[in-house]
């Protein structure tokens, strides 16, 4: 009967959390479909909906999931939400899903699921003795230097690289930042533990002691602290990339503090211990794939670069250069109101110059060259002298004259 109980138990908790992973993905979305609102007022009401339903609603799902399952198991449920994102952002945010996104989404889903089964599955009976044992040890301090380390590197490279900047890296460290601080959720099962083991034992003489109080201030602390590198990720980049990215880092530390702070795993055989972080490096390996699909950056139709790329500096500057070279093709010819058009050789390219009367009119044009040429400016050839365009001009002129003299004769002798 005992082990009916624990298995519902664990059965709800498994429950709780991936009704939280659906509830997040619709916060999550709220907040970046805020950016593509046509007005200020609906901007504002989807970004505030999307705060209240991540920081509200999505916690309160997680904490129950904590309180009734371990940290081990509930933690790789996360990568649940990178599922529902995938399956839903094509049809409500317009983002563009690949066949990387369908595969990664694959191998998240199979890993999250595996875990659940070769997760830890018991419970530790928490105390006050319990609590010391596990915050007030050096096996903690380690860890507290070990996440502080990596959390200054990534707020570094932040400060380093505004808003703004656009690029991968500022996206890495966002989405980083935020997962990495979410993933601290042994603070918050600890303490919800020993709540849950309060009321079932009717002993509540453990919280006489100071100690439980800043474990559950912590806890808040971590699940609201996240939320601005959050909401900064995906109002700056497209949620297919950052919430892979934020779920991906929350699973791993998660995981990872489960078995370092709380020692879930210690009482696990060594097969099954292996075959738990097989199911995670599946989850990692998902999230790779989805990493390196095209598109992250909102507004943008290119898959983000990594800063002085010499190759995409160079895609850029062809792409750039065939785009004016369309833009002179498909330009329209004015009429005889609007100006004149006037074609003049060089030794370089045949180029249309649009002289406008009324001062409008100007464009770019491309030589075979792929110099990009401004119709305002003199149009000369730097291997060649000035003066032999002119001269060519004066002979076509001359020609031309020659050939409507006879006609201008001919009419005026009629």
């Amino acid at each position: 009967a005992l082990a009916r109980v624990s298995a519902m138990v664990l059965a709800l908790g498994i429950c709780c959390e991936i009704l939280a992973t659906m509830v997040g993905t619709i916060g999550k979305q709220l907040v970046s479909y805020s950016t593509r609102a046509e007005s200020k007022q609906a901007a504002k009401a989807f970004k505030v909906s999307g705060l209240i339903v991540t920081t509200l609603i999505g916690p309160v799902l997680d904490m129950a999931a904590y309180t009734f399952a371990p940290q081990g198991v509930i933690a790789p449920l996360n990568g649940l939400d990178i599922v529902w994102n995938t399956c839903s952002a094509p049809f409500t945010l317009g983002e563009r899903l690949t066949r990387r996104h369908v595969i990664g989404s694959g191998l998240v889903f199979i890993g999250a699921a595996s875990t659940s089964v070769f997760g830890p599955h018991h419970s530790t009976q928490e105390s006050l003795e319990w609590l010391r044992e596990v915050f007030l040890s050096w096996r903690f301090l380690a860890y507290l230097i070990t996440f502080g380390s990596l959390l200054v590197v990534s707020l570094v490279t932040l400060s380093t690289r505004p808003k703004g900047t656009g690029d991968k890296v500022r996206g890495i460290a966002l989405g980083c930042t935020a997962g990495g601080i979410a993933g601290n959720m042994f603070f918050i099962s600890a303490g919800l533990g020993l709540v849950r083991s309060s009321a079932s034992t009717g002993n509540w003489s453990a919280w006489s002691n100071w100690l439980p109080y800043p474990v559950l201030l912590c806890g808040i602390l971590v699940a609201v602290s996240n939320i601005p590198f959050m909401t900064k990720g995906l109002q700056e980049y497209d949620a297919l990339f950052m919430v892979t990215l934020f779920e991906g880092c929350h699973i791993v530390v998660a995981c990872v503090s489960g078995a370092w702070v709380l020692g879930e795993m210690g009482s696990m055989a060594p097969g099954r211990i292996v075959l738990y972080w097989l199911c995670i490096l599946l989850i990692v390996a998902g999230l790779l794939v989805i990493q390196t699909a095209p598109g992250a950056r909102k507004n943008s139709d290119r898959p983000l670069r990594w800063p002085s790329d010499p190759a995409d500096e160079a895609e850029e500057k062809e792409e750039g250069e065939e785009g004016a070279a369309r833009t002179a093709r498909d330009l329209p010819v004015p009429t005889a109101a609007q100006g004149s058009i006037s074609r003049q050789s060089t030794g370089h390219a045949n180029v249309i110059v649009w002289a406008s009367w009324s001062g409008i009119g100007s464009a770019s044009f491309a030589g075979p060259d792929g110099d990009v040429v401004d119709s305002d400016e003199a149009w000369t050839s730097s291997d060649e002298d000035p003066g032999a365009s002119s001269g060519d001009d004066d002979d076509d002129a001359k020609s031309i004259e020659a050939e409507e003299s006879p006609r201008a004769e001919g009419s005026r002798r009629g």
